[in-house]
């Protein structure tokens, strides 16, 4: 958005009219209309200034017709207001020497003087113009080259997802099936949040947080739930640093999948949510009302899922708090700073 005000500021009014008849009538209109402005305005201070001072406000109508549309409209204010001038303030007298020579020194003195100013401000302008151009060009070169970037990043991590999801396939080791299946997950969370860096937001340092993380439910959601089970998300709009999306990414994932995988014993209906509150500290809560971490524990397990939530906690400088009965089990983050 800065970008496009800053062209609009540095661009003429009839650059932005594409119709080049109508940019032209522009120009004349505005050259016009600043000459006549600005001799009326001289006109009601004929009584306080009489004839002194003259083309004084012919150098304001220049400059402001030059401004708005361009040299040519500021040429047309100049030329106008200097013969109006001329003629119906100055009303050079006839001598027998001819016209008086104060006079015509003085008008030829300030139309020289106006057309100085002109003709800087149009060098000016046409400066201003190549280097929005040039910028508009380099602009134009790295967007594409991020695009490019972002595409090849895409294609990396599908290309190391499709691996790993097709090692899980070809396992015969139901141990080494899910433990596969669990990093695909884990990837799938870190590549989405790299797809939330939308290079077409206009801001490549904040992911919404609140978008991607309800997205990243709903993909879950779609992979693994069951019927019966109900995933929900309620974030409030907020942001963050792209690192610390991807650590909230993870333990979501993390939490969400193993309600999901864990909470319900394969059987019986419930439901997972995931909600955020913005505000002076982030809160964040995974919840669900399955049968308790105590009853969904197996010996077997590994415990890696719940060391990376450790980890990625520890990370963010977060508290974690978590509580878990026979009605449910309770995550509740409180971040201290997204950025």
């Amino acid at each position: 958005m800065g970008a496009d005000i800053r062209k609009i500021l540095y661009s003429r009014l009839p650059d932005r009219v594409g119709n080049r008849a109508t940019a032209l009538l522009i120009e004349i209109g505005i050259g016009l209309g600043a000459a006549l402005a600005m001799l009326l305005v001289r006109f009601g201070l004929t009584e306080v200034a009489g004839d002194r001072a003259p083309y004084a406000l012919n150098f304001l109508a220049v400059v402001i017709a030059t401004l708005i549309a361009g040299w040519r409209s500021g040429l047309i204010a100049l030329l106008l207001g200097q013969v109006l001038t001329w003629y119906l303030i100055v009303s050079p007298t006839l001598t027998p020497n001819g016209v008086d020579r104060d006079r015509l020194g003085g008008f030829i003195l300030a139309t020289c003087s106006v057309g100085l100013i002109l003709f800087v401000m149009a060098l000016y302008q046409r400066e201003i113009a190549k280097g929005v151009a040039e910028r508009e060009r380099r602009l134009k070169l790295l967007d594409q080259a991020l695009d490019e970037i972002d595409h090849r990043t895409r294609n990396n991590y599908s290309t190391v997802l499709a691996v790993v999801q097709l090692q899980a396939q070809r396992s015969q080791d139901p141990s080494v099936k899910t433990a596969l299946r669990q990093v695909a997950d884990r990837i799938q969370a870190i590549a989405s949040a790299s797809e939330k860096l939308a290079l077409r937001s206009g801001d490549l340092d904040r992911i919404k947080l609140d978008e991607h993380l309800c997205s990243l439910v709903d993909q879950i959601d779609r992979g693994i739930a069951r019927d019966g089970i109900d995933v929900v998300c309620d974030v409030e709009e907020v942001s963050a640093s792209p690192d610390m999306a991807t650590s909230i990414s993870i333990i979501v994932n993390e939490l969400v999948t193993n309600a999901i995988k864990h909470a319900f014993n394969g059987e019986g209906h419930g439901s997972v949510s995931v909600k955020g509150k913005a505000g002076q500290l982030f809160e964040l809560v995974v919840e669900d009302d399955g049968r308790g971490i105590a009853a969904a524990s197996k010996p077997e397990r590994s415990g890696l899922g719940s060391k990376l939530v450790d980890s990625f906690v520890r990370q963010l400088g977060a508290h974690h708090e978590v509580v878990s009965t026979e009605r449910g089990t309770v995550h509740r983050l409180l971040i201290p700073d997204l950025n």
